[in-house]
């Protein structure tokens, strides 16, 4: 660190100096790589969304072929269904923790902690 003894001008300089340097790299490097990460969450989340949708879809087919078919369901495929439904909520309320958590690793911590397992 240097310490600058008598001109305030040179002072003044010097900070205004060191602002644009930080800004520069503050708009050169962090922000264009923070606003990546942000645009990669998003579209994981947004890919979790789609296949939770077509598992939903699948598992209810799947429900109905079964009932369809034997007429009522039989206790194993509907304890099978019923354990799917239950997979399927817990990991769409994992993906709503997530996406409300933002980028906060505590509370993703939370969130992995309270819903997996």
């Amino acid at each position: 660190m240097v310490l600058i003894q008598g001109s305030r001008r040179l002072w003044l300089a010097s900070t205004v100096v060191s602002l644009v340097i930080f800004l520069i790299v503050y708009l050169t490097v962090i922000r264009p790589d923070q606003n990546t990460a942000n645009q990669a969450v998003k579209a994981g989340l947004q890919q979790s969304q789609q296949v939770i949708n077509q598992a939903k879809k699948a598992l209810g087919n799947a429900g109905a072929q079964a009932t369809g078919a034997a007429g009522n369901a039989s206790g194993a495929t509907s304890k099978a269904i019923s354990q799917g439904q239950q997979a399927l909520s817990k990991a769409q309320k994992l993906t709503a923790c997530v996406a409300s958590a933002g980028t906060d690793a505590s509370k993703l911590a939370a969130c992995q902690s309270k819903y997996s397992g």
